[in-house]
């Protein structure tokens, strides 16, 4: 599918009813755009962005959980595909993941958030595997909100031959502007599209400040929702850009020297 239309969604998603408000996403999304054919929802949606033991213990479910049987089925009878944050329970161990459930309803991928942030050392396992998987709209990729301050992730994506890497996110004041420029360098580093989306509101002193956006190979925000307000970020793919972009002046990845990084980095360790 060369053009499509990708909806990411930012809203507080700390209520009693989280499910109930992506599926009212979801609804809405379908009416006001009905050509979307993927929706993502931020970091943890499923269970909302308060980490503390109790909740994390309460809230961890398996990744095929009852989270994703809802969702499952509401990815059916729309014909979506469907990214979202869980706290998943496996083999023991709690993870902060995401899935991507398909238009059929299967379960596509899930990836463990590697990179954890003081908040979340206590609570959560790294994970420690690269996830992507190729779809009828490109190759995807995933990392999860503070991952992407780590170029070295997105590149190895971007090795994998993702086109677009989903990035849900809880990001806190006052870091908005580190967002919005790590989100941008990760898209033109790598000449690949980027969505991320982010929590608003927030409890006690983790405040949140939406500002989800969709990045171009180019590093360029497509769309996106610059105020703390609740809603939907939608804007068409076409994955035929970044060929035409690596063709022309973005042609880092054919460039680049990696046979001299290797080299330098060695003498630099010996």
């Amino acid at each position: 599918m060369a053009n499509w239309m990708l909806a990411v969604v930012q809203d507080d998603f700390n209520s009693e009813n989280n499910l109930g408000l992506i599926e009212f996403y979801i609804h809405d999304c379908v009416e006001k755009y009905p050509e979307t054919k993927l929706i993502l929802f931020p970091e943890a949606a499923a269970s909302g962005y308060l980490f503390s033991e109790d909740h994390v213990k309460w809230k961890a479910e398996a990744a095929d959980g009852a989270s994703f049987v809802f969702l499952s089925n509401l990815a059916k009878v729309y014909k979506l595909y469907i990214g979202y944050g869980f706290i998943e329970k496996k083999d023991g161990k709690i993870y902060n993941s995401v899935n991507l459930i398909g238009p059929d309803g299967e379960l596509l991928a899930t990836y463990q958030k590697m990179h954890l942030t003081p908040l979340e050392k206590h609570l959560f396992t790294p994970g420690g595997r690269l996830v992507t998987v190729k779809t009828e709209l490109g190759t995807i990729g995933f990392v999860i909100c503070w991952d992407m301050a780590f170029p070295e992730l997105s590149r190895l994506l971007e090795k994998q031959g993702v086109d677009l890497i989903l990035a849900p996110s809880a990001w806190e004041r006052p870091y908005e502007d580190s967002y919005e420029r790590m989100a941008t360098a990760r898209a033109i580093d790598n000449t690949v599209f980027l969505a991320t989306c982010n929590y608003t509101g927030g409890k006690g002193e983790i405040q949140f400040f939406g500002r989800s956006a969709i990045y171009g190979p180019d590093g360029g925000m497509i769309s996106g929702r610059p105020k703390e307000e609740k809603g939907i970020v939608v804007a068409p793919i076409e994955i035929g850009k970044r060929k035409e972009l690596k063709e022309s002046f973005y042609s880092m990845r054919v460039d680049e020297r990696t046979d001299l990084y290797t080299i330098l980095w060695r003498d630099k360790t010996d």
